[in-house]
């Protein structure tokens, strides 16, 4: 499918034929919303009940032609604005996961006119408004720190006859992105 509106809780965006190559001149759009933006949760206290609902974009697999296919990921539901883009993704290099602000974000999705790649997956959740979602735990490697609200660090070392790559600690900023990707571990 080449764009679309979705709503949440959860669901998976491929890029299409995912994962055959993708056509040339695509041009597709994805407006992703909360289902319930202003969900209450009554098993918070009360004057935390009120909580807005962001998205959380995971990149499972992405493999672009570098250089002259893109994804842009921003936020909101303005396709384009400049002011939104989170980031302009080619290649096979992606941010561990992206969080929104609001309670909507876009991708859009454009090829050019020569040979395509495997294309994208992703998925995406709807998780509280003011943290940054779970960045998970790298192979071979352990995690102190359990939340993922602004201000928040997390901890990361590999377990013996691994060697740490990226920090050691990434902190939850107020922009709902980490501050660095997750390290991971790799054979000494």
């Amino acid at each position: 499918m080449c764009g679309g509106q979705l709503r949440g809780p959860s669901g998976i965006i491929t890029s299409p034929n995912f994962p055959v190559q993708y056509d040339n001149n695509a041009n597709c759009t994805w407006i992703i919303t909360a289902s319930d933006p202003s969900k209450v949760n009554a098993s918070l206290p009360i004057t935390d009940r009120r909580s807005q609902k962001v998205i959380k974009l995971t990149f499972e697999e992405f493999d672009l032609e570098r250089g002259y296919d893109t994804l842009t990921v921003g936020d909101g539901a303005v396709i384009g604005d400049q002011r939104t883009v989170f980031h302009v993704l080619s290649g096979t290099t992606t941010p561990d996961l992206v969080v929104s602000t609001s309670h909507q974000m876009w991708l859009n999705f454009k090829t050019d006119d020569t040979s395509g790649s495997l294309g994208f997956k992703v998925s995406y959740e709807e998780i509280n408004q003011g943290g940054c979602g779970d960045p998970g735990i790298p192979a071979y490697g352990k995690r102190e720190g359990t939340g993922f609200r602004h201000g928040d660090k997390l901890y990361f070392e590999c377990l013996p006859a691994f060697e740490l790559v990226g920090k050691k600690n990434i902190t939850c900023q107020k922009n709902n992105q980490w501050s660095a990707k997750k390290p991971s571990c790799v054979c000494k």
